[in-house]
């Protein structure tokens, strides 16, 4: 029975969403958008090339990829407030310990740190809080959540560079760190519960009379066993796989080809900063479309746009030579946009194919193909860098890999499991 008062509009469920919001701002705006602000100095701190200091995103990446299914395992059995709490303590701590850098073996262990505190304090803990909190309005609640990821993405990279400017690169990680003491933790403390239930409300803020049926609030789905023997499960796995590769290779390496293509240190950060800034109404509009339109037919739709990305920095950049905010605002609006509908619609994709039941398992399992996805993408694309000078190659092998994952996606069947829903019981 929910609270005195309670409802869609008075429903804790919204406050959740707005923690996690501020939550993702700060540790997926640092944890995933602001290295490759850092990557330059780096370089030139260790002395070392491009592919040797990129092998540092591959660490992170396979770690977050391998900690993601623990992480799911994690939530359900300690709950979202503990691991959340105490993996935005360690994101903290370890961008103190990235200011002590002085040598390459340093930066590989200490992004292995950052990958265990980035997997379990971003995306798997807020897409799992999302979907437990929320059914009818699921699509727009986790894009209102998503677009945190967003406007850090848009807001930390050029305050990075300002704090670099002023600080150095050192004081720069230093700052953060201690901001995630006392800006991010304190809130997640006071604010976050685990489950509806635990404010006396149901999912949505609906009484539980007003549900469809009794048993209306108990999760249901398959287990994370019967979803990976699906054809679905490797169709999204192949999917995320392949989107991460293009995106994780165009973001890592955006700093390094516009500064090589004569941007300024100032400017070449808005590239991304700006597609990141696209995300943020593109993830509203993407939620509002993930509660009226299949999740297959947008996700296509997400591949494009991502292949459309690498082909304007070929054309405009490289062929046409523009070095202004041309070039800048046309690759925000498409990358932007391929961003903002993979977040989206990847997590109501997998719901929609699995049910809630064991849903953070089968997130942290498909995780997984982000360790691939980013081990391959930002280091192929340095070392193509390396070798030939220029990043053309990599930009198309970015839009092929984009173009792939259309086919794929058109290939799910979202309904294929859901006679077996009925049949399936609640966790313990």
């Amino acid at each position: 029975m929910t609270q005195s008062g309670s409802g869609p509009k008075g429903y804790y469920g919204w406050r959740i969403v707005a923690l996690m919001f501020f939550t993702l701002f700060f540790t997926a705006g640092h944890g995933f958008y602001t290295f490759s602000v850092y990557l330059p100095r780096l370089i030139e701190t260790l002395e070392c090339d491009v592919f040797s200091a990129t092998i540092a995103i591959a660490v992170w990446a396979v770690v977050v990829g391998l900690s993601s299914p623990f992480v799911g395992v994690f939530m359900q059995r300690f709950g979202a407030r503990k691991v959340l709490i105490t993996a935005t303590a360690a994101a903290g701590a370890v961008a103190f310990l990235m200011s002590f850098v002085t040598a390459l073996w340093h930066l590989y262990a200490i992004m292995a740190l950052s990958g265990v505190a980035v997997a379990a304090s971003t995306l798997v803990p807020a897409q799992t809080i999302v979907t437990v909190w929320f059914r009818k309005y699921r699509g727009r609640a986790m894009a209102l959540t998503l677009m945190g990821i967003g406007l850090g993405g848009l807001l930390l990279p050029p305050a990075t560079s300002y704090l670099i400017a002023h600080f150095g690169w050192r004081g720069a990680y230093r700052g953060m760190g201690l901001l995630f003491y006392i800006v991010v933790l304190p809130p997640l403390a006071l604010l976050l519960r685990n489950r509806p239930s635990d404010v006396g409300q149901m999912p949505d803020g609906l009484a539980l009379e007003k549900e469809e049926d009794a048993t209306a609030h108990v999760p249901s789905g398959v287990s994370a066993q019967r979803a990976v023997r699906s054809m679905a499960f490797w169709l999204i796995s192949g999917i995320y796989v392949l989107q991460l590769y293009a995106m994780s290779a165009i973001a890592m390496n955006t700093q390094v080809f516009a500064e090589h293509q004569g941007f300024s240190v100032m400017a070449a950060p808005l590239f991304m900063a700006f597609a990141l800034g696209v995300t943020l109404p593109g993830r509203f509009i993407t939620g509002v479309l993930c509660d009226r339109f299949s999740p297959k037919g947008l996700m296509a739709i997400t591949g494009l746009f991502m292949a459309a990305g690498p082909l304007v920095l070929e054309v405009c950049v490289i062929k046409l030579g523009w070095t202004d905010f041309r070039a800048i605002g046309v690759f925000a609006l498409l990358q932007g946009g391929a961003i903002a509908m993979n977040a989206v619609v990847l997590p109501v994709l997998i719901g929609r194919c699995f049910g809630e039941r064991e849903f953070s398992k089968i997130m942290g399992l498909i995780m997984v193909g982000f360790a691939v996805g980013i081990l391959l993408g930002p280091t192929s694309a340095g070392r193509i860098f390396d070798k030939t000078g220029s990043y053309e190659i990599a930009f198309f092998v970015c839009a092929a890999c984009a173009l792939l994952s259309v086919l794929l996606a058109l290939l799910i069947r979202p309904n294929a499991l859901h006679a077996e829903f009925q049949t399936a019981q609640a966790p313990d």
